[in-house]
């Protein structure tokens, strides 16, 4: 039996001009800008850097029971600057997280969105998926015209996902949480355990050449190489 769609499970395909603009950091608008105060009103302007989200996640997850523990290596390689960059969000991945957030409103109801970019003959080629989900599921739909593409020149250059902020947590919620991560408000760009296995698989059948994971404001940025440095499931 096929899955069946999540709620408000949606597919969409953006084809444009390859412009230099998409990668510039993004410019803050309104809508950015409500968002970043709406975070500095809950964590104050020390919270909501990107080292003090890591360092709370790990924090959290290294004191967990079980392999949860193991969800802190990847937050370890990015503090420590073993795996990964992080600088702003450009254009293009603020696009795609406030066309998620104009659907459910991120702090609100938090959800998650995934996109792979291509680029190729000039152009900019983007596949969205989002639901009112927290969490994403990779569609064969979805990855069978990213196959395509490639055959036609194309090179999937990035896999984008967006990691929420979650406020007002409670064991059991829509947000997956359990009594260990109750107290963890999310928005840190290391990649999951999780993360990383999908990662290593895309590179492997898709030819993928990085990964980004975004908060809206801040961009954790991974290369192909960087997968191996990262911690997966084993």
């Amino acid at each position: 039996m096929a899955d069946r769609p999540l709620p408000g499970e949606l597919h969409e395909v953006f084809d444009v001009p390859d412009a230099s603009t998409w990668w510039e950091p993004a410019p803050d608008d309104t809508e950015r800008q409500r968002y970043r105060e709406a975070l500095r009103a809950r964590l104050g302007a020390q919270g909501l850097a990107q080292r003090a989200l890591l360092e709370r996640s790990r924090a959290l997850f290294a004191a967990s029971p079980g392999g949860a523990r193991r969800e802190a290596e990847n937050s370890s390689r990015v503090l420590d600057g073993s795996a990964g960059t992080v600088g702003p969000s450009t254009c293009l991945e603020w696009r795609l997280f406030q066309r998620q957030a104009r659907r459910f409103p991120m702090l609100e109801h938090p959800t998650e969105f995934h996109a792979y970019v291509l680029r190729g003959q000039g152009r900019l080629r983007v596949y969205l998926s989002g639901a009112d989900h927290v969490g994403g599921k990779l569609r064969h739909e979805v990855t069978s015209r990213v196959e395509a593409d490639i055959a036609r020149g194309f090179e999937l250059v990035a896999h984008v996902h967006n990691h929420n902020f979650m406020f007002d947590r409670t064991p059991g919620d829509r947000m997956w949480t359990t009594a260990e991560t109750v107290a963890d408000v999310g928005g840190g760009v290391a990649p999951s355990l999780s993360d990383v296995q999908a990662y290593r698989g895309m590179r492997e059948s898709l030819g993928l050449r990085g990964a980004w994971v975004t908060n809206g404001l801040e961009t954790g940025r991974f290369t192909a190489e960087d997968f191996d440095r990262l911690s997966a499931w084993e």
